[in-house]
């Protein structure tokens, strides 16, 4: 499942670390300030540790589920078989072609970060 745009909180290390990622596969990234009540994204792609989730991503994710927007979240300290399975059973499913994706910025120091992005190459640019 191609994805055509990634969505990305401005001024973030987060963002800037999924910008850099995703133009290696050449998918289009843009910085976009959420306000509730919008949404660009036909997805939500919510990275975390331990599944700890702050303040501000918690009221982003509230908002698509609220609107019964396609959703995903993933703890990149879980098994990362399980998220790559969970991955590719959102993406067929609801054939997200432009989501949002937010993590905050403590997880651009966490390895496992790279591991997830590394293993979800193939699923995000084919």
């Amino acid at each position: 499942m191609k994805i055509k745009t990634i969505y990305l909180k401005p001024d973030s290390l987060f963002s800037n670390h999924i910008s850099e990622w995703a133009s290696s596969l050449g998918i289009n990234t843009v910085e976009h300030e959420f306000k509730s009540g919008d949404q660009e994204a036909d997805g939500l792609l919510l990275i975390n540790e331990n599944q700890d989730i702050e303040k501000e991503i918690n009221v982003i994710h509230s908002f698509f589920d609220e609107k019964h927007l396609p959703s995903q979240k993933i703890d990149i300290n879980g098994t990362l078989q399980v998220a790559m399975s969970n991955i590719d059973l959102w993406l067929k499913n609801f054939k997200c072609k432009e989501i949002f994706i937010v993590g905050s910025d403590n997880l651009v120091k966490n390895d496992n970060l790279n591991r997830f992005l590394n293993r979800v190459n193939e699923k995000f640019a084919s």
